[in-house]
């Protein structure tokens, strides 16, 4: 597994976790006011952003191609 891959399980991972949590937290309180509910509808679609591998962190963390720098001869 490249370091890429691992990046992105890892992602998938804490996703996960924080779907579970926030549906743990649903069905111990099932309805909060609006603020807790707002924030814990937000969580959800990060976790669900990450579960999806989260592509903008993964090409962001691991980019396709880095700029080589030239190479300056000397005289």
């Amino acid at each position: 597994m490249k370091g890429r891959e691992q990046f992105a399980l890892l992602l998938r991972v804490i996703g996960l976790l924080g779907i579970v949590y926030i549906v743990r937290a649903f069905v111990r309180f099932p309805m909060p006011d609006i603020l807790p509910l707002v924030a814990r509808v937000v969580c959800a679609l990060i976790g669900v952003y990450l579960v999806r591998g989260a592509p903008a962190l993964v090409k962001f963390a691991y980019p396709e191609s880095t700029p080589e720098t030239p190479e300056k001869s000397s005289p």
